[in-house]
């Protein structure tokens, strides 16, 4: 929330309670400004039981979507249950069933104030997404059970980041299946890409203590829509992992797994999933060891089964969205998402709405491109599976502004010579 939103919205306030501007409005403006400045994050969603337990006190009550929590409040998931944190400095957290968090704010430095939020992990398991424009605010930072704390950050050029922190007998793991996560504790610096994790708790200063990579998840794509047919059969597919003969892949209708569909072992790197019936489900996949014991399993990656497919699935930037004002603006990353199966696909960026004279046109199997140096300007862009004739995956052509400080040397799509 920018300063001018925040105080529009106070003034908001003061005026439906029937205030009137006195000499102890003042007083009463920064009352509201303090409670505002508090929250850290908002509850976008809840379902099933969800608790918190608020500062200073010792009991749990419910909550609902829109509520919000500030430093030191306690959230909770119970059986069956599950909840989207979003955090105040960007980014969110979905919380599976059974799951515990803290949420703080870093302590202060030098006196100043501090930004962005702290999150512990108490129980469960814990989903999160950090979008390249995130953190404005101050870093995201995952706090161990020995007080080490972890800043987390996005390889812009790599776009938005997926992870997962999960309790453990030794403490917190943290494991990315999208992009790639930064991170910093102290003078140390570490990245961690896809497919890779590491326990919090034994810090950054020792590489040897990364834990082997998991089965990295191929196809579908992340957070799949499929049309659904009586006779439809889904490809699951995945990296090989080194070492590994056999792989088990299991299918569920929930986060935690435990409304499972399918939960079977095969020798290849792919299986066929029949959905019984439309809805949502979640694959992951493990590499059994020579005891055949299966171990960390990968990123579990939902696909969404509609009776008729939706046409919007442009993830980022978001309609009418404007680059920042600095350098920082020369990489702009454009995500959607899969429509199952391995097809290609193709972006298109033009000046007009309609597409129909498109200034630049990339075609790939990836479901992100990263466009470095736009021109200032404005732009409409959407995505089309590349098959004959094109099918849209968008119902609108997203607008897209550049500002004329952004970029002093960006290429100018419109001109020919530049591309």
């Amino acid at each position: 929330m920018s300063t001018r939103s925040r105080s529009s919205f106070v003034l908001l306030l003061l005026s439906l309670a029937g205030c009137s501007r006195t000499s102890g409005d003042a007083g009463a403006v920064e009352a509201v400004s303090r409670e505002l400045e508090a929250i850290v994050a908002t509850c976008a969603m809840a379902q099933g039981p969800v608790d918190t337990m608020r500062t200073a006190r010792s009991f749990w009550e419910p909550f609902e979507a829109g509520a919000t929590f500030r430093a030191g409040d306690w959230v909770r998931t119970g059986v069956a249950a599950s909840a989207r944190i979003e955090l105040r400095g960007g980014g969110r957290f979905e919380l599976e069933e059974r799951t515990a968090v803290l949420v703080e704010r870093p302590a202060p430095v030098d006196g100043g104030g501090a930004g962005g939020a702290v999150v512990a992990l108490e129980s469960g398991t814990a989903r999160g997404v950090l979008p390249v424009d995130a953190l404005r605010d101050g870093p995201l930072v995952l706090r161990g059970d020995d007080g080490r704390q972890v800043e987390l950050t996005v390889d812009a050029h790599e776009g938005p980041a997926e992870f997962r922190v999960t309790r453990t007998a030794n403490g917190m793991q943290l494991s990315v299946s999208r992009g790639r996560l930064m991170l910093s504790e102290g003078p140390h610096r570490r990245t961690l890409g896809a497919g890779s994790w590491l326990e919090v708790a034994r810090g950054l200063e020792d590489a040897e203590h990364d834990g082997p990579p998991f089965p990295a998840s191929l196809s579908p794509g992340v957070d799949a829509r499929i049309e659904w047919s009586q006779d439809l059969g889904i490809p699951l597919a995945w990296k090989a992992l080194d070492g590994a003969r056999r792989y088990q892949v299991q299918v569920a209708r929930d986060l935690g797994f435990t409304q499972r569909v399918v939960d079977t072992q095969v020798d290849g790197l792919g299986f066929t999933f029949s959905p019984p019936e439309p809805g949502m489900f979640v694959w992951r996949v493990s590499a059994l060891d020579g005891q055949g014991l299966p171990g960390e399993s990968g990123f579990a990656r939902r696909i969404f089964v509609d009776r008729k497919l939706k046409r919007a699935l442009l993830i980022a930037p978001r309609d009418d969205y404007q680059a920042p004002d600095d350098a920082a603006a020369q990489d702009i990353v454009f995500a959607w998402q899969s429509v199952g199966g391995e097809p290609r696909y193709r972006l298109v960026v033009a000046r007009e709405r309609s597409l129909r004279h498109p200034v630049l046109v990339v075609e790939g199997s990836t479901q992100q491109v990263v466009l470095p140096g736009l021109a200032p300007g404005e732009y409409f862009w959407g995505v089309y599976v590349a098959e004959d004739p094109p099918a849209p995956l968008f119902q609108k052509a997203r607008r897209l502004v550049v500002p004329a400080t952004s970029v002093p040397r960006g290429k100018d799509l419109s001109n020919p010579a530049d591309l």
